[in-house]
């Protein structure tokens, strides 16, 4: 039993990680659009705009799951900062790092100007959890009165300043193993069957979504696996980061001597987004009954447009994948079908943050225009199809199982109807009080929450004011989803219950 309650308590902690890495990944679709219409239109400046973030994720991770994971306080921010500067200057002095030694790539690397290990992105979410913990331990610290300029959110920059030089000290000798870790995960994902791999990566990125898992999934992929060289001979790492660099350089194949197929870690969304979603929404409003047709459709409509539009899947997604585990599974196995396809037809289409049609035209249409070999075209090619696939099944399995899919149902309540104040409100008495709720945050669609008792949740009333799904994570974590909706009733709630 201790076992299954480490893990239990293992999958609530990842959550709050999975919440706090939204932040930084929210910034990647300015710079992924500033690239790409640079490139367009032949703007050095712009791209150059774009690409200055590429090149500083590291602080830009520590500072964003700092601010995630610390009740978005501008205080773990520049704690954040400070860990990274300190953790970086005290591993260069440790090994001698010189930035020749960077400048060759490598295990090393060069970090808001500082030679030093080549950690990526990892190395900034190290030292923001660093900072976040400190922020939450020490904020509201009292020292001794002939001290107390220092207390409170004050000695929060110091503790994370003077924990960051021990995390420089043990650093050096702990991140050899990681990252040897690191690079034989990246020679399997890189390897010979790389068909395999984008469909085990597609399969299980859906497959995690019901517990908002998937973004402790993604980001290896993304900002890890993998070496590029530039032609500056800067080595990076990880699909996404690699993609957007050869886009900036003008390799226009997608595919150098190191890193082969740039995009086989994206692009596999887009015939889902675009085509294979929707057309479940079509199916799901084919089969709600004619009583209900009218609310079946403001919902489906509004998912399916924010899904084609943005490439936000949770609304849709969220109306079959709890009450039909066998779609749910079906929408994981076609996910990494999708993913496997498009490797195998040699597109390179990238996201900057989800596969909606803006992403779509951004990195796949755009760049084709300057010549650069996305194959969009494929995304259609393999879309038409799989919505058909999709139509039919989802049509057959809801009659077949009558599934209660919007407008198969009596509640006929939606979020919509609703201020944010009234959400709120009810949002509290739900979760069995103010009292109950430890901490109030949200990413894209959900409310991300942890309560002192989760027997007191009332799930059936979240889902009867309008929420799409309720997930429990672990023995405190609850996520309840709200579409696009969720950052403001979060806001809402914070503001009532001060936390």
């Amino acid at each position: 039993m201790s076992l299954i309650s480490g893990l239990v308590k293992s999958l609530s902690k990842l959550s709050m990680i999975g919440r706090a890495l939204m932040l930084p990944i929210s910034l990647l679709p300015a710079a992924g659009l500033l690239l790409a219409f640079g490139d367009k239109f032949h703007l050095p400046l712009m791209m150059n705009a774009g690409g200055v973030i590429f090149d500083n994720l590291p602080m830009l991770f520590a500072i964003g799951s700092a601010v995630g994971l610390a009740s978005e306080s501008g205080i773990a921010a520049l704690s954040a900062a400070v860990s990274v500067f300190v953790t970086n200057i005290t591993i260069s002095t440790v090994l001698g790092i010189t930035p020749e030694m960077a400048s060759q790539g490598g295990k090393y690397a060069m970090v808001v100007g500082i030679p030093t290990l080549q950690m990526g992105v990892f190395g900034g979410l190290i030292c923001g959890i660093l900072a976040a913990w400190c922020y939450n331990r020490f904020h509201a610290m009292q020292l001794p009165e002939f001290l107390g300029f220092f207390s409170g959110k004050r000695f929060v920059a110091i503790a994370t300043a003077c924990l960051s030089f021990v995390l420089g000290l043990l650093l050096p000798y702990i991140w050899q193993h990681i990252q040897a870790g690191i690079d034989a995960l990246s020679l399997v994902v890189n390897g010979d069957n790389q068909a395999a791999s984008t469909f085990i990566f597609g399969l299980v990125e859906r497959a995690l979504i019901p517990l908002g898992l998937h973004h402790i999934w993604y980001p290896s992929f993304w900002y890890s696996f993998g070496d590029y060289t530039t032609q500056a001979g800067q080595v990076i790492h990880g699909d996404q980061t690699i993609w957007f660099k050869m886009l900036e350089e003008g390799v226009k194949s997608f595919s150098s001597d190191t890193y082969q197929n740039a995009g086989k870690f994206m692009q596999g969304e887009f015939p889902l987004m675009l085509f294979a979603l929707p057309a479940a929404c079509l199916a799901m409003y084919h089969e709600a009954h004619t009583k209900n047709k009218k609310i079946a459709s403001g919902i489906l409509f509004s998912a399916a447009l924010t899904c084609f539009l943005t490439g936000i899947t949770e609304p849709v997604e969220f109306t079959f994948i709890f009450v039909a585990p066998i779609l749910y599974v079906f929408n994981a196995i076609m996910a990494g079908l999708a993913y496997m396809t498009m490797f195998l037809l040699h597109a390179h289409i990238a996201k900057s943050f989800s596969a909606g049609f803006i992403d779509y035209l951004s990195f796949g249409i755009v760049p084709s225009l300057n010549g650069y070999q996305t194959n969009f075209l494929n995304a259609v090619i393999v879309g038409i199809p799989m919505a058909l696939i999709y139509y039919f099944t989802f049509r057959y399995v809801i009659r077949r199982f009558d599934v209660k899919t919007p407008g198969r149902t009596e509640v006929t309540s939606d979020a919509k109807d609703k201020t944010d104040t009234e959400l709120a409100n009810e949002i509290i008495a739900l979760l069995g009080g103010a009292h109950n709720i430890d901490s109030v945050g949200s990413c894209i669609t959900r409310l991300r929450l942890e309560v002192s008792n989760s027997e007191k949740v009332d799930r059936d009333g979240l889902n009867g004011v309008g929420a799409r799904g309720v997930v429990f994570v672990g023995d405190n974590g609850i996520q309840v989803i709200f579409g696009a909706r969720a950052q403001f009733i979060a806001q809402t709630m914070s503001t009532m219950i001060g936390k």
